[in-house]
């Protein structure tokens, strides 16, 4: 994102193409994914391995489903295979093929199945969508009607000081958008997407639940540490409210089900807070300063 933020700020891309792939691990062509690995892998029994790992069936209740299509859902060998996949059929298409078709400058950034590709300009962006979906679709790939789209991506006047940019997108979990700097400077601005937000508020209160009768000592030190892995992804700069709104719903929750461990006695939040003072949950702080000014 560093240098989707740089190449805005430049000038060089004014339009923002983002595209979603319809259920991509499940819809990996076989075939053309053997292909490339064995460009790539020499060692036969290795290329018998991941075939075997590929073709192992998926169990559904009591039913064993063997799909002809895509890899196993929750693998671990699911994301680096995909990360074999897309760059033989989307990365070096775009770098050989259509980067020295086009008169603007254009830029890919892709994180396994999603990317995003900015134009500096809409006319060769809009030829661009027509011919990806083409090329997707001879690797099995289908892009999602809805969820893909081209956006303006300018930085707003100086002169304009109300309102918003031209355009608000997700990538990575994140909701880019254009901001105003304490100098009065737009800049474009990075907060958790609301969707990941509301997820991650969703899984904190089911795991209090389930787990409100252990120790407190072990609660509290299993919910530090998932504050603290997601903090250290989503601990961007420009993002702590998102963060502090977290740790707050977290406090929340552990509240209500620690009040529902005994009908015979009952925590007050003045003593919950009197431990939390003690023994505080992680602070919530920011890691990774990708916006320059």
């Amino acid at each position: 994102m560093r240098t989707l933020e740089q190449i805005v700020h430049r000038g060089e891309v004014r339009w923002i193409f983002e595209a979603d792939i319809v259920s991509f691990f499940d819809s990996l062509d076989r075939t053309e994914l053997k292909k490339m690995l064995a460009v790539r892998v020499a060692d036969g029994s290795l290329l018998r391995l991941i075939g075997t790992c590929v073709h192992v069936g998926v169990l559904d209740g009591e039913v064993i489903m063997e799909p002809e299509l895509g890899t196993v859902q929750g693998s671990v060998l699911s994301p680096l295979l995909g990360n074999i996949y897309l760059p033989s059929g989307l990365d070096r298409w775009f770098t050989t093929e259509v980067k020295p078709r086009l008169r603007g400058k254009t830029t890919l950034i892709r994180s396994c199945d999603d990317f995003i590709i900015g134009f500096e300009r809409e006319e060769e962006a809009r030829r661009v969508r027509v011919v990806l979906e083409k090329r997707l679709g001879r690797f099995g790939l289908t892009l999602h009607p809805a969820k893909t789209r081209l956006l303006p991506c300018w930085r707003p006047p100086t002169t304009q000081q109300r309102g918003q940019g031209p355009a608000t997108f997700d990538f990575l979990g994140f909701t880019l958008y254009w901001t105003r700097t304490r100098n009065g400077h737009w800049r474009m601005g990075c907060k958790t997407r609301r969707a990941s937000l509301r997820r991650a508020k969703q899984a904190l209160y089911e795991w209090c639940r389930r787990h409100r009768h252990q120790p407190v000592e072990a609660q509290h030190a299993a919910l530090g540490r998932r504050l603290r892995g997601h903090c250290n992804y989503f601990g961007v700069h420009g993002n702590f409210q998102s963060l502090l709104r977290l740790v707050e719903a977290t406090k929340r929750a552990w509240y209500k089900w620690l009040c529902r461990r005994s009908q015979r006695t009952r925590l007050t939040w003045e003593r919950l807070t009197d431990f939390l003072r003690q023994r505080p949950l992680p602070r919530p702080r920011i890691t990774v300063r990708i916006w320059s000014g």
